[in-house]
């Protein structure tokens, strides 16, 4: 008979020598669970348990070590037992799980994201913080009727090859001169320390030119452990010293479902069109800066930009 919520996993037989392995009981049945240390070649199995085997019963989380069991062996996280403690009457006394813990913490599974290039087996109870933050959850196309759905990276690929977009490497913190984007354009930027894509894009307001930055991402919410951004743009024109349109804003992070449109972005730099193109029909530069202002979701002082020097470029892919 197998114990309910166990699901048996065939495997070549092969020795475990007392020493190397500690029997868990499990209802009528038994799971050896390998507590050696591992090895670069330790062999590696794949087994299908009942999700509830990995939740704390205080909580109902993917339970964390250090755990604990109380008197009918209701295992809880160390941080629920007084919680538990209330609702259990045999909870009164608890006893350390080191094999319980030695489970878990080896217990991996692919991040749901695997399909579109990430690597990463991360432990089921950090399951749930990876894929917060994981670089490879997808993005659509920003052209309506494209319907490449991929990872931020793949999309990289997709934009030079089916729409011939410029793309260009920055670092964060120093400033680069770019094209004016075209009319619904697009111009790629990707960060050279973390590979992060950023779209600048253009749209009619008017008769002006609204320009806008986006950080091509699916998780950019403020939690611990996501990257921050904020940038500045501006334009200088061509015809009168001093005329400068400017402006800072932080980042804003989309998956870009419903297209880009930069003027319906919460933040864009207006240009005029006498800022647009000079007295010989030239179009103006748009310079940007990008800080990566936070990796924990907030605290961080916002940057400062000083005004820049006009002879930075960035370096073209």
């Amino acid at each position: 008979m197998v114990p309910n919520g166990l699901a048996v996993v065939k495997q070549e037989p092969r020795e475990i020598h007392p020493q190397q392995g500690t029997v868990v009981g499990s209802g009528g049945g038994e799971v050896v669970a390998v507590a050696t240390e591992e090895t670069m070649d330790e062999p590696q199995i794949n087994l299908q348990l009942g999700v509830s085997r990995f939740h704390c019963l205080a909580c109902l989380r993917p339970i964390k070590p250090p755990t604990f069991k109380c008197g009918v062996a209701h295992v809880v996280c160390g941080a629920c037992r007084s919680a538990h403690t209330q609702a259990c009457s045999h909870a009164a006394a608890y006893a350390a799980c080191p094999e319980v813990d030695a489970i878990i913490s080896d217990a991996k599974l692919p991040c749901p994201f695997s399909e579109f290039g990430c690597p990463s087996l991360p432990v089921y109870f950090q399951a749930a913080d990876h894929e917060r933050v994981c670089h490879y959850a997808p993005c659509y196309c920003p052209i309506l009727g494209c319907e490449t759905y991929t990872s931020p990276t793949k999309l990289l690929d997709h934009f030079r090859s089916a729409h011939a977009w410029p793309v260009t490497e920055i670092s964060y913190g120093k400033l680069c001169e770019l094209a004016m984007p075209a009319n619904a354009g697009l111009h790629v930027l990707v960060g050279k320390e973390d590979r992060r894509v950023f779209l600048v894009s253009a749209s009619a307001l008017g008769v002006c030119v609204a320009v806008s930055v986006v950080c091509l991402r699916a998780n950019g919410g403020a939690a611990f452990g996501v990257p921050q951004y904020r940038c500045k743009l501006w334009v200088e024109s061509r015809r009168s010293a001093g005329d400068v349109a400017m402006v800072t804003f932080s980042v804003a992070s989309k998956n870009m479902s419903g297209g880009l449109v930069a003027a319906e972005l919460g933040s864009f730099l207006a240009v005029t069109p006498d800022l647009l193109h000079d007295a010989a029909g030239e179009t103006a530069v748009l310079r940007v800066r990008v800080d990566k202002v936070s990796g924990s979701g907030g605290g961080a002082a916002a940057p400062r930009f000083p005004i820049p020097p006009a002879n930075c470029s960035g370096r073209q892919l």
